[in-house]
């Protein structure tokens, strides 16, 4: 029996094909009426996946392509599955770090030595100053690249919370969402328009068919305090709730992992077993 961490489990529904699918089911015990279909399809694809890993799998999955945009240092690498459930990578935060966009607007190339000479000097990023010194000297940046701390999620509990206590926090959220909708005016003629695309709000285009009366400005700043303070939670306590009521360790077969491209964790995983078995490791 393999490991996931609960970020592998939801790559693995959006490296699938979200916008062909048509899954039915509910989201929650209750109707939620402000997320979009690509978004309940998320969502119900991965209470599916965490349900019947195997059937997902056979019926659903498309194959894991790791995508490396040359953003930052580690990217691109395929998921880990982990043997224990106790192995520190498993339940680790994740570390990354940006690439200054003056090295990564000079090309691909120069994103790679960047990669090579940060592994060399990683070692000082406990030494603020010395690793800035360095910088300087090699690159001509004066600022140290952005260091970027992504919680891995981990197979376990987000914190020790039972189903019921889980779906008392999920209503209390929907009752504040119903709050702010019926705070004003304002909110109202936006939200009933625009609940369901908050994506917009993160979109430099100009608003098509507005029709609201108020500013592109004024609709965008709305939705992406909907989306921050309303949306983002729920989905991320939809899927908690998910993983406590279907698969609580998210356990799944190695074997079937391994032909979706992860690969074993070198660190809980003898090192005979990982060479042998090397097929190649919330955005919505």
């Amino acid at each position: 029996m393999a490991y996931i961490t609960l970020a592998n489990s939801s790559k693995i529904v959006f490296n699938g094909d979200l916008k062909g699918l048509n899954l039915k089911g509910e989201i929650y015990k209750i109707p939620i009426q402000f997320f979009s279909n690509y978004e309940k399809n998320a969502l119900l694809a991965i209470q599916e996946l965490l349900k019947n890993p195997e059937e997902y799998f056979s019926t659903i999955y498309k194959p894991y392509e790791p995508v490396d945009t040359y953003r930052f240092v580690y990217e691109g690498n395929h998921p880990s599955y982990h043997s224990n459930t106790n192995c520190p990578r498993l339940n680790a935060l994740y570390k990354n770090f940006e690439i200054p966009q003056s090295i990564r607007d000079r090309g691909i190339e120069l994103v790679k030595e960047f990669r090579v000479w940060f592994e060399s000097v990683k070692h000082l990023l406990d030494r603020p100053d010395v690793f800035a010194a360095r910088l300087q000297a090699k690159w001509g940046i004066v600022t140290n690249p952005n260091a970027i701390s992504i919680d891995n999620s981990g197979h376990t509990e987000i914190e020790n919370i039972s189903i019921q206590e889980l779906e008392e926090k999920i209503d209390s959220k929907l009752k504040e969402a119903g709050r702010f909708y019926s705070q004003d005016n304002k909110h109202k003629i936006i939200l009933k328009r625009f609940s369901k695309f908050t994506f917009l709000a993160y979109k430099s285009e100009k608003i098509e068919n507005n029709g609201t009366g108020y500013s592109d400005s004024d609709v965008k700043d709305l939705l992406k305090k909907y989306d921050t303070e309303f949306k983002k939670p729920l989905k991320k306590m939809l899927i908690e709730y998910y993983r406590l009521k279907h698969n609580p360790e998210i356990r799944m077969e190695g074997d079937i992992l391994e032909q979706l491209g992860f690969k074993p964790c070198a660190f809980c995983h003898d090192v005979v077993f990982y060479v042998e078995n090397d097929n190649n490791d919330l955005p919505f």
